[in-house]
């Protein structure tokens, strides 16, 4: 049989599908976790109830003396949606055609395709995954008239990548401009179009995505950010850990290491794993070295190598916020999943869709999930940590 429109969604959704699967839950060991350990949700939003207090109708009394009242457990329910990442490619009918009799050319032709679409939903995932949900990529400084913007951090930008500028009060004052140069030294972006001004409380994210990307650990590890429906202002059991030092940048040690691990441990939990940026692991190679240590690396799951620090792995990510460490309890972090990545279908089971007015077809990939959990108080942020020059 020729290879027409209806084989090409077939290969689009059996030899494409399994591997996106496997690429993404395997990216890096965070996710990996998060991804083995994944709860499937049935509705787009979720119900999680939290034990924050004990029955304090308990105490000690004198021989014939009144009982304490009775108390009760304290619960509180978390709420909230699961967010939603896209990614498409489009597939000409000419090609379509040209290939009517020969499946594996069709597979050639979209592989390269299908493998951009897979990294860059990988990075689009490892970035909010290490987010606060928001899609900040950057704080602006104040900057006048000009493309060429100063920003506090060039670490989330890319060439070529599409952004929008927010206004603190939530407003897009600057609208899909392209970023088309990176100085990574002076901390600035040139984008498209013409010039505009900034203030130091406007922040860059992707073009469309403010407010709509998924949870990830900057947002659990916020002591303000009102997170799964609950406000630590006014639930003040609902914090992290936080280990600062009032900004002023200082050296990683052992000690504040432990200190880290106690705080947690302090409120019942376990880390077990522990996260970086690039510089920070410099940092603590380091001070291994400085004190004459020699630590072999731990093996992980699906082959990843990392150092250790008390017997719980260390694990790095280009996404990770500079100068800090998290320390996490990953029993109590759970990928709230309502689909994994799937191709949309339309009412008949096809994938490819034809572009109206143009002689193409598309196909979308996309996946429902976001990042919760259930004792944000068993995780510790070590933050203000000096990193070497050149992270």
């Amino acid at each position: 049989m020729a290879f027409d429109l209806s084989a090409a969604n077939a290969v689009l959704k059996e030899d494409y599908l399994p591997p996106v699967r496997e690429q993404l839950n395997n990216d890096n060991p965070v996710i990996q976790k998060l991804v083995a350990k994944k709860q499937e949700a049935t509705g787009k939003r979720f119900y999680v109830p939290l034990h924050y207090g004990r029955n304090n109708g308990v105490g000690y009394r004198s021989e014939g003396a009144q009982l304490p009242a009775a108390g009760h457990q304290k619960y509180k329910e978390s709420t909230g949606n699961t967010k939603y990442l896209y990614g498409q490619i489009e597939i000409t009918g000419p090609t379509i055609k040209a290939m009517r009799n020969d499946k594996g050319a069709f597979i050639r032709a979209v592989d390269s395709e299908m493998r951009g679409l897979l990294r860059d939903l990988k990075d689009q995932r490892a970035r909010a995954l290490f987010g606060d949900g928001t899609g900040k990529l950057a704080t602006f400084d104040a900057n006048t008239s000009t493309t060429t913007l100063t920003v506090d951090s060039v670490k989330y930008f890319q060439v070529g990548m599409i952004i929008d500028i927010i206004s603190s009060g939530g407003v897009v004052s600057v609208a899909g401009r392209e970023i088309t140069a990176i100085d990574v030294a002076n901390k600035t972006i040139t984008i498209s179009g013409a010039n505009v001004t900034t203030v130091n409380t406007d922040i860059a994210v992707v073009t469309g995505d403010y407010n709509n990307e998924a949870m990830g650990l900057g947002g659990i590890m916020s002591t303000t950010l009102s997170l799964q429906g609950i406000n630590p202002a006014t639930d003040t059991w609902w914090k992290p850990n936080v280990l600062r030092n009032n900004g002023t940048p200082r050296s990683l040690s052992q000690q504040l290491m432990r200190q880290a691990v106690d705080l947690s441990e302090l409120q019942g939990s376990q880390i077990n794993m522990i996260t970086s940026s690039y510089g920070i692991r410099a940092a603590y190679e380091a001070l291994l070295q400085n004190q004459v240590r020699i630590v072999s690396p731990m093996e992980l799951e699906g082959g990843h190598k990392t150092l250790e620090y008390d017997g719980r792995p260390i694990v790095v990510d280009r996404y990770h916020h500079s100068g800090k460490m998290y320390f996490l309890d990953m029993d109590e972090l759970d990928l709230y999943q309502l689909s994994d990545f799937e191709w949309m279908e339309d009412d008949k089971g096809a994938v490819l869709s034809k572009v109206p007015g143009y002689d193409k077809y598309e196909a979308t990939m996309f996946c429902y999930e976001t990042l919760i959990t259930y004792k944000r108080n068993a995780h510790t942020a070590l933050e203000d940590l000096t990193e070497p020059v050149g992270y």
